[in-house]
């Protein structure tokens, strides 16, 4: 059918040679329509970074894209944002690409070189890539200071204790993932909290120390979900990778599909698995960081700090299908519930 456009509502549009432009504040007309038209035009490219002036526009491309994150791109953009940081520019240069290696670097180096503190702020809406951005960032600023904290400018003892909390950081990235995130509807891998990590450098460059503050967390998806969504991962990780002899002594049942289909905690949403995700390497990879970040203790899951983190696990989705019953007595009426009431 006919469209008829209401008088004011057309925009002037960007001449062609503009599309793909990588820097949206070099458009010659710039508003709504010229600003997704830009965007969207690079994402059917496979470019998912594009600059708006000192942020960085980035689109979700639901793939995994590992050429975008190789060692070759950190260490380019290491050392371009290096040069540029310092003003040591001559003007043959050819610019790369954007990238959030870029913003990342940027914040590095202003640091090192100005000694100012940075901060890094991600924001966007449900499924647009907030978490995955985070970790980029983090794999990013974890690596170069590695690369930057060398002998001739620390001692040893210094790369030691930079090189023991980068395996930390990722080990409690992975804890924070596995409880703090879940399934939703627009999401297999969203975060349900706010998270506040802080990176201390030396003057050389060299990671020295790290805090992580969590927020917000969303407690009620302990208890109940919505349809098509799932509560936190770690629940469903622990009933498909826990091995014979944590199940017994965990009172989990003897197998995987039994197990998930057991607890009303995770039944409630009518989804217990998601595509393209493996619970039970997921667990293995959990069990890996918290035996890293508690050093190893006791693999008897009887003994330990490891283990009394899935005895915690288990014993929620135990307290999830006890049931009250009021007695009938003196005349009441005997009433029965089960599950998502108790929290």
């Amino acid at each position: 059918g006919e469209y008829i456009t209401p008088e004011g509502a057309l925009r002037p549009a960007n001449p062609e040679i503009q599309d793909g432009c990588d820097d949206i504040g070099q458009l010659s007309h710039l508003h709504e329509p010229a600003l997704l038209h830009a965007v969207a035009v690079r994402y059917d490219a496979r470019l998912i970074y594009t600059r708006a002036g000192p942020v960085l526009v980035a689109l979700n491309p639901f793939v995994r894209m590992p050429e975008y994150y190789s060692a070759t791109q950190v260490t380019a953009y290491y050392q371009s944002t290096a040069v540029a940081t310092k003003g040591s520019l001559t003007g043959d240069e050819t610019p790369l690409p954007p990238h959030v290696y870029e913003v990342a670097g940027f914040a590095y180096h202003n640091l090192c070189v100005r000694g100012k503190s940075q901060s890094i702020i991600i924001n966007g809406e449900s499924g647009a890539g907030k978490t995955e951005t985070a970790k980029i960032i983090l794999r990013f600023l974890l690596q170069v200071s590695q690369m930057a904290n060398t002998p001739k400018r620390d001692s040893g003892r210094a790369i030691g204790c930079s090189e023991a909390l980068t395996a930390s950081l990722s080990a409690s990235n992975v804890l924070l993932e596995g409880f703090g995130n879940a399934k939703t509807i627009r999401n297999h891998n969203s975060s349900r909290f706010g998270k506040l990590l802080q990176l201390g450098f030396s003057a050389a460059g060299g990671l020295t120390s790290a805090s992580v503050s969590r927020f917000l967390l969303e407690k009620s998806r302990v208890v109940f979900v919505e349809q098509g969504e799932r509560s936190y991962h770690a629940f469903y990780q622990l009933c498909a990778g826990a091995s014979p002899s944590m199940r017994d002594f965990l009172h989990l049942p003897p197998n995987a599909e039994l197990t998930t289909s057991s607890f009303c905690y995770l039944c409630s949403g009518g989804c217990v698995s998601v595509d393209g995700v493996n619970d039970e390497l997921d667990f293995d990879e959990m069990c890996a960081a918290v035996d890293g970040l508690f050093e190893g203790i006791a693999a008897d899951p009887a003994l330990g700090s490891p283990a009394r983190i899935w005895a915690c696990v288990a014993a929620v989705l135990h307290l999830g299908n006890v049931q009250f019953v009021e007695r009938a007595e003196q005349g009441e009426v005997g009433v029965g519930a089960a599950g998502g009431g108790v929290a």
